[in-house]
């Protein structure tokens, strides 16, 4: 059996489940459909997103929207009071994890501790956590808006060369740069600007010359959700080679790993996960392979982007119904990671890292006829305008579906990069 679940009452009142939910989240129709046997859905967004404002006729078809945008967790729990008390708080994204663990204790709901919401979603303080738990991570340094020369000056020494610049809070690789120099990293600063959120500088963790000659990347991502402190592994998401700055092109369920590989990112998720004091909700762990042995990027305490969708495909497993089924306080356990059947995956186009209009897309037949694939979507269309800063959140075209096996998962990807083809006006190169 797949899943052991303790503890379900039998109720004619479905459960109320508020979600915290944003741009570029889990898409609506999945999370509706998993919540279907489930509970009835409570959707807390931030109103004064326009991506938000567009969106919110849509959510109330599923639920009632409150806007929590500017709230304190005090006045948050007023809008949820009476009729709207929810039986659980999940969120799919890292913006206001803190506030939605205040709602959380303050209605003895599970969910994230505070101080876990805080590692969780603060890159200086989650380094710190891991540090202190014995755990092995690279250098890292707050890099605050309006700092001095000698601030900067101070994070090289510490840091070195080179380094990896990001926010300090953020998803996508949105603002994340691999930085050459002291030149360099003043460059990106100054491109950047002024209004540029609090950023970290940290050590670039080194390529692991044993994986130098596989097709796919260094590092992967462990998926995993924990229950009443209980720890499950569902599955480890490999990748493609990311685009400049770290921009994702790939990602697919299972990676390829051998058994010692994937014994030792286990159980580096594992410490990590524990580290941070996570006792439930659900985690996406990315790790990657160095000369000394697999070293932690970072965790998230949420589902990591396509992941519901590749361990569908792959294995039949509904991620989304269980991130809520944890919510509820059910005591699920899974023994992971989990069988496969095929391999699901999710490719990104990438735009080469510039500034530009997007004029003309070509060639996406090719791919859309190609056997297993089952979706292709075009994100940024003719028109679209790019910002070299955005991250991954540019890509052109997404593709998903499933492959039988690592030379049919190639072949998608070749087929992506090679015959579809992107014109742009308006160049500006970027940093």
């Amino acid at each position: 059996m797949l899943r052991e679940i303790v503890g379900e009452t039998a109720s004619n009142k479905r459960p109320l489940v508020a979600v915290g939910y944003g741009p570029r989240c889990v898409p609506v129709m999945q999370l509706t459909e998993a919540a279907a046997g489930v509970c009835e859905l409570l959707w807390l967004i931030d109103g004064s997103l326009p991506e938000m404002r567009q969106m919110t006729d849509l959510l109330n078809c599923f639920g009632t929207v409150v806007n929590i945008a500017g709230l304190t967790f005090e006045e948050i729990l007023q809008e949820l009071s009476s009729p709207y008390t929810p039986d659980a708080v999940v969120t799919y994204l890292d913006a206001n994890m803190a506030t939605l663990a205040q709602v959380a204790e303050a209605l003895d709901l599970p969910f994230h501790s505070l101080a876990t919401s805080i590692v969780l979603t603060d890159k200086v303080e989650q380094r710190r956590a891991l540090k202190d738990a014995g755990l092995a991570t690279p250098a890292c340094v707050a890099v605050a808006p309006g700092g001095s020369e000698q601030d900067l000056a101070n994070a090289e020494s510490v840091v070195g060369w080179p380094a990896v610049l990001k926010p300090r809070s953020a998803q996508g690789s949105r603002y994340t740069f691999f930085v050459e120099d002291e030149r360099h990293l003043f460059h990106l600063l100054d491109e950047l600007g002024v209004r540029r959120p609090d950023m970290v500088l940290e050590s670039y963790l080194a390529d692991d010359p044993s994986h130098s000659d596989q097709p796919f990347a260094d590092y992967v991502s462990v998926e995993s959700v924990v229950a009443q402190g209980v720890i499950s592994h569902l599955a480890l998401t490999g990748r493609f080679p990311p685009a400049e700055n770290f921009r994702e092109t790939g990602f697919f369920i299972p990676a390829a790993l051998n058994e010692a590989d994937q014994a030792a990112v286990l159980a580096l998720a594992t410490s990590a996960i524990e580290a941070l004091g996570v006792t439930t909700g659900c985690l996406h762990s990315e790790i990657k392979f160095t000369p000394d042995g697999p070293r932690i990027i970072e965790v998230n305490g949420r589902v990591g982007g396509g992941v519901p969708e590749m361990l569908n495909r792959a294995a039949g497993v509904a991620l989304l119904e269980l991130t809520l089924r944890i919510a509820l306080g059910e005591a699920v356990r899974i023994n992971g990671p989990v069988a496969t059947k095929r391999i699901g995956y999710r490719f990104f186009l990438q735009p080469p890292s510039l500034s530009a209009t997007v004029a003309k897309i070509s060639g996406i037949d090719a791919v859309n006829d190609f056997p297993g694939v089952d979706a292709i979507t075009v994100h940024q269309g003719p028109g679209s305008i790019l910002d070299w800063k955005d991250g991954s959140r540019n890509h052109i075209v997404a593709v998903v579906g499933t492959a039988d096996d690592y030379e049919e998962l190639q072949t998608v990807n070749r087929l992506l990069n090679n015959e579809v083809v992107v014109t742009y006006a308006d160049v500006s190169p970027g940093g």
